[in-house]
């Protein structure tokens, strides 16, 4: 295991990095926030502030964290309310601007003379057009420029957002941590193939669970920890009071419902299962770095412009997978996206397991050669430091 590298001293008025985040409707931009300012800490050594307006939302993700308190410290982080100002906090040298959030008026006025890089952290993309995008300046009314960055799997991009210790803990849980960590969190281990079900809420989760239970020759866990797709559990398996520690049986498949884990531990869950079905951008990042066969439930936009966002991820992701697979793959991924699963789609999908389960580990290892998201930007905002006191 990493030795422990001593956190950086905290003083909430002085910090190398201020990270603004605003909650939207889901845990997906506090949770990249949040994680990107625990590498900054930890890996880099940085002193980090992270502004948030729903202090709720990081709880359920950090446990530690008290929602009424404006201003509190964990991990060696600086978290403060949004809205709480208990002085003119000098803004930091090098500023994120988390998934285009507005930043407040008194701290755009007092950035110019002490912040020296401003990004924009885009959400994730695979479109071909990031390569295009990722890294431009756009210049602003308090006479700084901002600086886009796209976190991406393509080569070309801002990269994904990966501790320096990652695979090496990861490693070490599959091969000898796994069953104490079950037993720590009451998490019964899994018994034959293993699915974690993370999502919106979804029609197709009944078709699921009634098409496995027909069908497995096997043993098959499920994991479905709270969360919007719990809503669609009670509706569909018509149990309305399901909730966290209940278990269903249906056949050979054993429905778990967990509580939300906190962020710490829920890559640790990613790993114990063999196939994933994940939402939003922080899960779907997850995903890719466990090295697992994964279906990923995009958010929907008015306009139907996820779908080729959908497909750019599944194009960069599929290296050298034969036409049937990927083509089974991708079928499954776009009925649970569409919320209307062909009977089909999962016993083509688990024909290929073994393929797709291998393809999974060579992405990982491809995507870890190419840029780190955390990395590009200590780099790009040193780079910028220096030449400005040269």
């Amino acid at each position: 295991m990493p030795t422990t590298t001593p956190l950086p001293v905290v003083d909430c008025f002085k910090a190398d990095w201020d990270i603004f985040c605003l909650v939207i409707d889901n845990y997906g931009d506090i949770a990249v926030s949040w994680r990107l300012a625990r590498i900054l800490t930890e890996d880099h050594q940085q002193v980090v502030r992270v502004w948030v307006d729903d202090l709720n939302a990081l709880v359920h993700l950090v446990p530690e964290v008290d929602p009424t308190r404006a201003e509190q410290t964990h991990y060696g982080i600086t978290i403060i309310h949004w809205t709480y100002t208990p002085a003119v906090i000098p803004p930091a040298r090098f500023v994120i601007e988390a998934f285009g959030c507005t930043l407040p008026e008194d701290y755009l006025q007092r950035m110019p003379g002490r912040t020296v890089a401003w990004f924009n952290l885009e959400y994730f993309s695979a479109e071909s057009w990031i390569s295009d995008c990722h890294g431009l300046f756009s210049p602003q009314p308090n006479g700084l420029q901002k600086q886009f960055v796209f976190p991406s799997t393509r080569p070309d991009s801002g990269g994904l957002l990966r501790e320096a210790h990652l695979f090496q803990e990861r490693d070490h849980f599959l091969h000898s941590e796994h069953t104490n960590w079950a037993q720590e969190w009451q998490i019964p281990l899994p018994q034959g193939l293993s699915l974690l079900l993370f999502g919106y809420e979804n029609r197709a989760l009944g078709e699921l669970i009634n098409d496995l239970a027909q069908t497995a020759t096997e043993a098959i866990t499920i994991y479905l920890p709270e969360g919007r797709l719990l809503t669609s559990a009670r509706q569909q398996l018509r149990c309305p009071n399901l909730m966290a520690g209940d278990r269903i049986q249906r056949g050979p498949v054993t429905l778990h419902v967990l509580p939300f884990l906190p962020q710490a531990q829920f890559d640790r869950l990613l790993w114990l299962c063999d196939i994933l079905f994940v939402r939003g951008e922080d899960s779907l990042v997850r995903a890719l770095w466990a090295g697992k066969p994964f279906i990923w439930q995009i958010y929907p936009t008015d306009d139907q412009a996820h779908w080729e966002k959908l497909d750019a991820l599944l194009d960069t992701c599929r290296g050298e997978l034969p036409t049937p697979a990927f083509d089974a793959w991708r079928t499954l991924t776009h009925d649970w996206n569409q919320q209307q699963l062909a009977p089909e789609s999962w016993q083509n999908f688990i024909v290929h397991h073994a393929i797709l389960a291998s393809a999974a580990e060579k992405n990982r290892l491809t995507l870890a050669g190419q840029t780190e998201l955390s990395n590009w930007l200590v780099k790009t905002a040193y780079e910028r430091l220096q030449c400005r006191t040269i």
